[in-house]
């Protein structure tokens, strides 16, 4: 960890906790802020700069309030939509993990993600597109559909497990939804229990593709207003443990203690191993939110870290759902995983990375997957 980072890690807590921390004079806050962009995390860090940075990056910040203001109005919409058509639903990530934070504008926003019951699948997405929303193709996959409408982009979940299996605890869950509001403005999220399934199996996902600070500031707001040591022990401890994300959840919310300013107090994460506490926090502050401070490098370490997990397993399912010649010819079905490897050589290339670059996003790749399988996800 370089000294923007360890700044940065400071500035978090400064900002969410109220630490009294003293930076050095000669600190390099466009440097920091630029880092924080990077994590998604400005809107947070950006309270603890000195007021002469603040200004410089006001702009930056503001366009982050905007886009925060807008998804709401939408938000608000969608969830009058679904409820006039008798669609139950439950906006996930976003402001129901917004909600947990001391100002919640400080959570910087990205799609509309929400789930539905999985047999209204159909129905919902006739609705949508009656209601001018347009399919985006681009991301669409097997986990749900892309919606785009004035720029905003939606993701309408019908399940959101893959590599751990929640899906029955959200589908219970969606039955008892609860009403919560952000300046006014009401949207429906999931119970306690199955929103911290939801912020975990997201963290899970993207160990992938590279987890963030900001998917892991989420768990600790969450893990700060909801999860004492009654809830821990008696409703959430068991089912991590089935779940597969028992692991996952002591070593993140103990890397919050050390790193991001979370209370001491929680001791039901003291087990966590301290080793893999470190070996975690580096990946974090590596990767960027979902690995854009990889640039370019990323697609290699995605590709590597999935192909020791899943091998040729992976590389057929990836294949039958890239391949669009497959989806209109089924016999090509056996090529389906030469297409994908055909498809990971291309990308590498057009990366146009050197072959150092290359063997470091090999090895990074390699430490992540090694990683995944030290936090047990889905195996405990």
């Amino acid at each position: 960890m370089n000294q923007t980072e360890h700044v940065l890690l400071q500035a978090i807590q400064k900002s969410l906790w109220n630490k009294d921390i003293a930076f050095q004079e000669d600190t390099d806050w466009d440097a920091v802020l630029k880092e924080a962009e990077s994590q998604a995390v400005l809107g947070i860090a950006i309270g603890s700069a000195p007021i002469d940075i603040q200004e410089k990056w006001k702009k930056n910040e503001g366009q982050n309030t905007a886009h925060f203001i807008r998804i709401l109005h939408y938000q608000e919409n969608l969830c009058r939509l679904l409820k006039e058509n008798g669609i139950p639903m439950a906006i996930l990530k976003g402001t129901a993990a917004a909600i947990y934070y001391p100002n919640p504008l400080q959570r910087t926003m990205g799609d509309i993600d929400f789930i539905i019951p999985k047999d209204l699948l159909e129905s919902a997405r006739e609705m949508l597109i009656r209601n001018e929303f347009i399919v985006d193709e681009n991301h669409t996959y097997e986990r749900h559909i892309g919606f785009l409408k004035d720029a905003i982009s939606f993701e309408m979940h019908c399940y959101f497990s893959d590599d751990v299996d929640i899906d029955p605890y959200i589908y219970e869950g969606l039955k008892h939804c609860k009403d919560a509001s952000i300046y006014a403005t009401s949207f429906s999220m999931l119970p306690r229990l199955e929103n911290g399934l939801i912020l975990l199996a997201h963290m899970a996902g993207h160990m992938r593709t590279g987890l963030g600070l900001r998917q892991v500031i989420d768990w600790m707001m969450y893990v700060n207003k909801e999860v004492d040591d009654n809830f821990w022990n008696n409703e959430f401890r068991e089912i991590l443990v089935q779940t597969g994300l028992y692991t996952l959840a002591i070593t993140v919310t103990k890397v919050c203690q050390q790193y991001l300013g979370l209370s001491k107090s929680i001791t039901w994460c003291e087990d966590a191993d301290n080793d893999l506490c470190q070996k975690l926090v580096e990946n974090l502050v590596s990767s960027g939110n979902f690995g854009r401070k990889r640039g370019s490098g990323r697609q290699v370490e995605n590709a590597i870290s999935n192909l020791r997990r899943g091998g040729f397993l992976y590389l057929q399912h990836a294949g039958e759902f890239n391949w669009k010649a497959y989806h209109a010819h089924k016999w090509l079905k056996p090529f389906a995983w030469l297409y994908q490897m055909g498809r990971y050589i291309k990308q590498g290339v057009q990366t146009k990375r050197s072959h150092d670059q290359i063997m470091e996003d090999f090895k990074r790749g390699k430490t992540r997957s090694q990683l995944y399988d030290l936090l047990k996800i889905g195996k405990e």
